[in-house]
C-alpha cells in the first residue's frame, strides 16, 4: 500500500516527529511504501522524502500572514507542485499532518477531494477550530466566529486581525470542502472537532505513542552521576521556556514554587536557552541542562528527576508527559487539554488551570512522600507500556489505512 504523508517539516519532535515515526515504520514493512512530502526546512538525503514547496513562496506566505492575517494563501505554485506529485505517485491514501505553517494553500482540500483518494488528517493542535491560532489559551471567541483576537503575537504572528474572516474558511475544512478521516491524539480535541463537524466527518482518536525501549527507567543515582547532578537532593524537572511564550506557562511554574514546603530540593530545567531568572523565587535553586538532543540522554534526565512539572496553559497530548511516565517519573501540572487523559491519579497529580497554590501543594506532597513516588514509578511505566507504546500507535494507523482501502495492503 502506498501512503503519501504531508507535513510542514521533516524532523523529529512534536507533530512532525509523529509523522516521521510512521513514515520510517511503514517503510520497514513488507508491502508498504510511505513517501514523506514536506514544505519547509533543510532538504534531506532520505530517498523517500521530498521537499516540494518553493522556499521563496514560503517567505511570501509568512509575509502575507504577518501583514494581513490571512493563512493558507500565498503558496499557490507550491500547492500545485504537491498536487502534481499526488497525481504522478498515485497513493492509496494521503495522510496530512499539519497543513498550516506557511507552505500550503487551503485550496488543497477541494482539489484532493476531486481526486477521490482516501484522506487522513491528523490534528496535532486545534488550528482548524479557530480563525487564527493553534491553541485558544483563555479566549472563547473561537466558539462564535473569532474577531478582535487578544493574542495576535502568538503563532501565527500577525499585525492585522483577519481571524473573523478566516474562521468560516478554516471551519469548511472540517468535512465541508473535503471528507477526511480526522485523527486526534486526545479525546479532548476529538470532542471539540466532532461538535464543530456537526456530523460531516469521521473523527478517530489515536493516542500518541513513544518508544519504551528508549524511554525506560534508568537507575536514578547512576543517571545523576552521569549528568553531574546532586545525588542526595530531590529534583523537580521542567521544560525551559521564555516568559514571552505565554502558552508554556513558565511564570506559573515559578509562582507555584513559592508554595513548595519541602527540604533539600532543586528545580532542573531542560530545553533551549531561556532567560527566566527574574521569575525565580528567592531561595529556590535552579539548574539548567540546556538542550538535550538525543532521546537516550533525555531518558537519563527524566530518570534522574523525582517529578516532572508541566504548566502548559493549553495543550493537546504532550509527548513529554509520556516520556516522563515511561521513565517512571510522576507528573504534576494543570489539567488542560488531553493531559488528564494521560496522567491518572496513580501517575501524578493535576490541578485546576492557573491554581499555582494547589500546584505548589501537589509538588510538596509528592516530594515529601517517598513511598508514594516509588509506587507511582511502577504505575507510570505500566500505563505507558499498555496504552502508549510505539507499536500500538503504529498498528492503529495501519488498521485505519487498511480499512480505508477495503482491507488490502
Amino acid at each position: 500500500m502506498r501512503i503519501l504523508r504531508v507535513n510542514t517539516v521533516y524532523q523529529r519532535g512534536g507533530g512532525a516527529g509523529k509523522a516521521l515515526i510512521l513514515h520510517q515504520a511503514l517503510n520497514h514493512l513488507e508491502g508498504w511504501e510511505d513517501l514523506f512530502a514536506y514544505g519547509r526546512g533543510p532538504k534531506t538525503k532520505e530517498p523517500r522524502a521530498i521537499r516540494f514547496a518553493l522556499q521563496l513562496e514560503v517567505y511570501l506566505h509568512v509575509a502575507l500572514t504577518r501583514l494581513t492575517g490571512l493563512q493558507g494563501y500565498g503558496t499557490w505554485l507550491s500547492t500545485k507542485r504537491l498536487i502534481r506529485l499526488i497525481q504522478e505517485w498515485k497513493p492509496d491514501v494521503i495522510h496530512f499532518h499539519n497543513i498550516h505553517g506557511y507552505y500550503l494553500d487551503l485550496s488543497i482540500a477541494k482539489t484532493v477531494d476531486k481526486l477521490g483518494i482516501p484522506v487522513v488528517w491528523t490534528l496535532h493542535d486545534a488550528w482548524p477550530l479557530s480563525g487564527r491560532c493553534g491553541f485558544f489559551l483563555d479566549c472563547e471567541r473561537w466558539k462564535t466566529g473569532c474577531g478582535k483576537c487578544p493574542y495576535p503575537r502568538e503563532y501565527p504572528k500577525t499585525y492585522f486581525d483577519s481571524s473573523a474572516w478566516m474562521w468560516p474558511r478554516k471551519r469548511k475544512l472540517l468535512g465541508e470542502v473535503w471528507k477526511p478521516v480526522i485523527v486526534t491524539p486526545s479525546r479532548w480535541l476529538a470532542n471539540l472537532v466532532t461538535k464543530a463537524c456537526d456530523g460531516r466527518c469521521r473523527v478517530e482518536v489515536i493516542p500518541n505513542g513513544i518508544d519504551t525501549t528508549v524511554f525506560h527507567p534508568i537507575d536514578r543515582l547512576q543517571a545523576r552521576k552521569e549528568l553531574r547532578l546532586p545525588e542526595n537532593r530531590k529534583i523537580v524537572l521542567f521544560a525551559a521556556a521564555k516568559p514571552s511564550q505565554k502558552r508554556k506557562g513558565i511564570k506559573y511554574f515559578f509562582e507555584a514554587l513559592k508554595y513548595v514546603q519541602a527540604d533539600n530540593w532543586i528545580a532542573l530545567a531542560v530545553g533551549g536557552a531561556a532567560d527566566f531568572s527574574k521569575l525565580v523565587p528567592q531561595g529556590v535553586e535552579v539548574r539548567q541542562l540546556g538542550y538535550v538532543k538525543e532521546a537516550t540522554a533525555l531518558a537519563k534526565v527524566y530518570s534522574a528527576a523525582d517529578l516532572y512539572c508541566i504548566t502548559s496553559l493549553a495543550d493537546n497530548f504532550p509527548t513529554t508527559v509520556l516520556e516522563s511516565m515511561a521513565c517512571g517519573t510522576p507528573v504534576v501540572g494543570f489539567a488542560v487539554g488531553g493531559i488528564p487523559e494521560q496522567v491518572t491519579e496513580e501517575c501524578g497529580q493535576l490541578v485546576a488551570l492557573g491554581d499555582t497554590k494547589a500546584l505548589g501543594q501537589a509538588i510538596t506532597d509528592l516530594l515529601n512522600d517517598d513511598t508514594k513516588r516509588k509506587e507511582m514509578k511502577k504505575l507510570c511505566r505500566k500505563r505507558v507500556e499498555q496504552e502508549y507504546n510505539l507499536q500500538l500507535f503504529i498498528e492503529r494507523h495501519l488498521a485505519l489505512y487498511r480499512q480505508l482501502v477495503g482491507g488490502r495492503e
